[in-house]
């Protein structure tokens, strides 16, 4: 199953997860999870776009509930294929899948092969070109996951 990742960060270094989102390709399986609590001391242009975007109530989870719900959800696929486009993405997802800090978190691991993106600059702008209603959801990780599921596949008539 390819899945297309995006995940929103608080920091300069990309270290610090505000929130993840896997969607499949065919658009009927989608992961959508916000930390709880979020990082405190964001970058001001995260915490003036990004933030204001959280859904907050049952996608805000703890670090080991959402470590928990990635792993079940990527459980649901006998060979799960993640798509991304930057490495901090990667780097941030995998990070949830092995539990963050917490030694030996709860659920079952899941092999993962891992695809990485490159030269998609013009694909994603036309598809936030052909969904300008999309435009002030851009930096939700599900909305900017289905732009990427929707570049990949130049699938311009696509929405989230």
């Amino acid at each position: 199953m390819n899945l297309y990742l995006d995940c929103e960060w608080a920091d300069v270094l990309a270290s610090e997860l505000v929130s993840i989102a896997l969607v499949s390709a065919d658009e009927k399986h989608s992961f959508y999870g916000e930390r709880d609590p979020l990082p405190t001391n964001p970058m001001p242009w995260v915490r003036s776009v990004v933030y204001p975007l959280l859904e907050r109530g049952g996608a805000a989870l703890d670090d080991s509930t959402l470590t928990h719900r990635l792993r079940d959800f990527l459980a649901g696929f006998s060979h799960p294929c993640i798509h991304y486009d930057s490495g901090h993405d990667r780097a941030l997802c995998q990070y949830v899948i092995d539990g963050f800090d917490v030694p030996e978190p709860e659920g079952p691991i899941t092999a993962v092969t891992w695809v990485r993106l490159d030269g998609l600059h013009s694909q994603l702008e036309r598809w936030w070109q052909t969904h300008p209603e999309q435009q002030p959801r851009r930096h939700h990780a599900l909305v900017d996951a289905m732009a990427l599921r929707g570049a990949v596949r130049g699938d311009a008539d696509s929405l989230p």
